[in-house]
């Protein structure tokens, strides 16, 4: 004998769901967090970029005095008649890394042998007649910043090889007209690059050494990064 079920009666059917006031609940919560995750990846941005100078600016620094007490004089800058007028253009980079004195100071090359400048070059751009830290071959000058990436110096003229030392952050496209090297070029694509800035003679904030700095776009802020403050 088969025993036969009977279908029972189950009752209306019961829809599961969100209401409309639930589901504008969760959509407002989901853009809340979004809104607030990208706030705070703007601060660690920010963080990050701050770090970095920072970082750099020390490591120049600690080479700059580095400098100082072998040649009993800090690297020079960009002066004419003792008074400097373009602390964005000094041959730092080139005292820094050291070179070689080429053809009786007619030209110099760094000890890497990956650039090579010329004394008239030295002197059109940064009003120099030569390099302290050089030395003729097979001399070689001491390196100050042994571990200086590429990204850490910039070719700043289309025409000539020039290098300077440069801030790991670009200057911002929407402020190229108060760009650090706004007065040298108006090529937008130099402009973007940021040199460390540099005076050692009659420095400002610091009078019995050197001044140090890079100008930082942080935002719509201009932030200053010097030897003298954080």
């Amino acid at each position: 004998m088969i025993a036969r079920t009977t279908k029972r009666d189950a009752g209306p059917e019961v829809r599961v769901g969100f209401s409309l006031i639930e589901l504008l609940t969760v959509i407002g919560i989901i853009g809340l967090l979004a809104a607030m995750g990208v706030g705070l990846s703007g601060v660690a941005s920010r963080k990050s970029k701050e770090a970095a100078v920072k970082s750099e600016r020390d490591n120049l620094v600690t080479a700059i005095e580095a400098y100082r007490v072998d040649h009993n004089q800090y690297p020079p800058d960009n002066a004419r008649n003792g008074f400097n007028y373009q602390p964005a253009l000094h041959p730092l980079y080139y005292e820094l890394v050291g070179t070689l004195s080429i053809g009786q100071g007619l030209e110099y090359q760094t000890a890497d042998r990956q650039e090579r400048i010329t004394a008239q070059d030295l002197q059109k751009y940064f009003n120099v007649g030569g390099l302290v830290n050089s030395a003729v071959a097979p001399g070689q000058p001491k390196n100050y910043l042994p571990n200086l990436k590429f990204k850490q110096r910039r070719e700043i003229s289309t025409v000539d090889d020039i290098e300077v030392l440069a801030v790991p952050v670009d200057w911002p496209t929407p402020f190229l007209a108060q760009a650090p090297l706004a007065g040298f070029t108006t090529d937008a694509t130099l402009r973007r690059i940021n040199p460390w800035q540099y005076v050692s003679t009659r420095p400002t904030n610091n009078p019995t050494t050197f001044d140090l700095w890079a100008e930082v776009m942080i935002g719509k802020e201009r932030r200053v990064f010097g030897n003298w403050k954080e």
